[in-house]
């Protein structure tokens, strides 16, 4: 039976499931593109500030860090959601972290009564493991991505745990400097390199996520 995704793939000898999937990678990308232009529009703004007061144009890059940290973070979350579920359908190969995945017994128990809100019911039970769980540190990244069989290239790995600790310095310590309590220096080129590095991680998971549905 052919599965309901957007995406087609060869027949093999993986056990298919008729399981209608919830999460489309397409809508999976685009949220991710329209939390970038919501990021990258603030540019305009802080340039308006920065004519007149440079403090508030760098209040606004710090902001955008921030929310550039969100959009990674909820796009890595809905990607491995996603490869939960096409594991799930048949689709994808299993994984040793994806076999060892530990699932609560009334969750067991939802999915033997109705079979046909296994999807949604996984999906749910997923979101909750994660709710807590921050993906943006590279260890932490890596080893949610290999449960999915999906990874970061290594050589991304200083610049990501870069951008989440200058996130949480601006989250938490307000972009200071313990001790001397000053502000750490931000420029606009600053904050697109770090855009330009984001983009460049999600193509990666992207073209990876398209091989994965060919097979």
């Amino acid at each position: 039976m052919k599965i309901a995704d957007e995406t087609s793939r060869k027949e093999d000898s993986r056990k298919k499931r008729s399981v209608r999937l919830i999460v489309k990678i397409f809508d999976v990308r685009t949220h991710f593109n329209e939390n970038i232009k919501d990021v990258e529009a603030k540019f305009e703004l802080a340039k308006k500030e920065a004519k007149c007061d440079l403090h508030s144009a760098e209040e606004i890059w710090r902001s955008q860090v921030v929310f550039l940290e969100s959009s990674l973070d909820f796009y890595i979350h809905e990607v491995v959601k996603y490869g939960f579920l096409k594991i799930f359908n048949g689709d994808w190969e299993e994984t040793a972290q994806s076999r060892n995945f530990r699932l609560r017994f009334p969750l067991l128990m939802e999915i033997y009564k109705d079979a046909g809100t296994a999807a949604q019911s996984l999906s749910n039970e997923i979101d909750e493991i994660n709710r807590e769980n921050c993906f943006l540190s590279f260890d932490n990244m890596q080893s949610n991505l290999k449960m999915i069989g999906l990874k970061v290239d290594g050589k991304y790995k200083p610049f990501i745990n870069e951008l989440y600790g200058r996130r949480n310095k601006i989250a938490h310590q307000s972009d200071r400097i313990p001790g001397s309590a000053e502000k750490c220096v931000i420029k606009e080129v600053d904050v697109k390199n770090y855009i330009k590095k984001v983009k460049e991680i999600v193509s990666s998971i992207d073209e990876q996520v398209k091989e994965n549905n060919k097979r």
